[in-house]
């Protein structure tokens, strides 16, 4: 225990209130800093497996290198599991223990089909599926056909369902694509036509910057009750603003974090991906990635946030991402190096999703399906 207070004070969180002119008037914020994690010798959180989900028949998992899964996974309030597979336009659904329960959808134009679907996402019992750039169309949780409707929306990057509310993260470039914005929009009406803006980012290397599967929608984090968080200078530090539903800062909480440069396992994929497009001058590898991959909030309320180079980078099995956690005042709990936890990832309801790579061998494809111990 004694051992235990020592490292906590060696690490000692400095907080403080700064005024900051986020705006014409200034608001005071909370600012800490941590040097080291409160938890250090003692194991703070435990990931016990509880089971794997067979999603091998599914093709959008065996056909896609790189994708954010979390834009076509969701959970109904039963913790029922519905997969979209953009190739073949059906939902797939799976009960709270991962056991399949059924299929639904096709390709077409009919009222149960779906043509080139990209999106999913349920609010309530309604499951919205977002079809091309300017379509969505919504069916209940068996798959019957509701209503479909038109959106225009410039950019959509992520849509989140926050109680009675959907939120929308949206890119915007100028005429020139050179420079690149993040704008969160809360949506005012049932049809997508009337929205507030809540937050905006200039991306400072702009729409042209050197960019490895930055996948920068996923450094935004909307908790339970609207509040939210975003980096205050990924590329340059660890350092996350949190926001409250109206968009004001509130928190900035950091770390002491020592950048590093992408591995050579990640610079060589890299030139093998993209060859032809680094030959043309149209791609530019950063020499570093992101300090913030990835957060969720979990049922403690305590953001757990990957960082830096991760398996996705480098396709090293072996590879352990680094992960922190930092409870709601911003206090840098615990940090531990994980094969289990990646950008591959998504949380729901105390369970951490962990989609595995397919196997090369067989060609099976599993979700594995952990619980956070505390």
């Amino acid at each position: 225990m004694l051992k235990e207070v020592k490292h906590f004070i060696a690490g000692i969180i400095l907080i403080s209130i700064i005024f900051v002119s986020c705006n014409p008037k200034n608001e005071n914020i909370v600012k800490v800093s941590n040097s080291s994690p409160k938890y250090v010798d003692k194991k703070y959180v435990e990931l016990e497996k509880l089971y794997s989900i067979d999603v091998t028949q599914i093709s959008m998992f065996g056909k896609d290198s790189s994708h954010d899964f979390e834009k076509v996974i969701d959970f109904d309030k039963n913790n029922n599991m519905y997969i979209l597979d953009e190739y073949e336009s059906k939902i797939s659904v799976f009960n709270e223990n991962g056991e399949f329960v059924k299929t639904f959808g096709r390709k077409g134009q009919g009222p149960k089909e779906f043509i080139r679907p990209n999106t999913l996402i349920i609010k309530k019992d309604e499951i919205y599926v977002f079809q091309g750039f300017v379509e969505y169309k919504i069916v209940n949780l068996e798959g019957e056909y509701i209503s479909d409707h038109l959106i225009h929306i410039e950019n959509p990057l992520k849509y989140i369902v926050i109680g009675d509310s959907f939120y929308l993260l949206r890119g915007k470039t100028d005429r020139t694509f050179t420079k690149l914005e993040f704008i969160l929009l809360r949506i005012e009406d049932d049809n997508f036509s009337q929205s507030k803006e809540i937050f905006k980012y200039e991306y400072p290397p702009g729409f042209r910057g050197p960019d490895y599967d930055f996948a920068q929608p996923n450094w935004l984090l909307i908790s339970n009750n609207a509040e939210f968080y975003f980096p205050e200078d990924n590329l340059r530090k660890y350092s996350i603003i949190k926001y409250n539903k109206e968009g004001k800062p509130e928190l900035i909480f950091s770390r002491k974090y020592e950048k590093k440069e992408y591995s050579k396992e990640a610079k060589d994929r890299f030139y093998s991906l993209y060859e032809q497009q680094i030959k043309k001058g149209d791609m530019e590898f950063p020499q570093s990635p992101p300090v913030v991959r990835k957060m969720f909030q979990d049922y403690k309320k305590n953001i757990w946030v990957i960082s830096g180079e991760t398996y996705e980078d480098n396709r090293n099995p072996d590879y352990e991402n680094t992960i922190d956690i930092f409870n709601k005042k911003g206090e840098w709990l615990y940090s531990f190096k994980s094969k289990l936890i990646s950008r591959y990832c998504f949380y729901n309801d105390g369970k951490i999703y962990r989609v595995l790579p397919i196997n090369l061998d067989t060609f099976d494809q599993y979700i594995e399906v952990y619980k956070i111990k505390y």
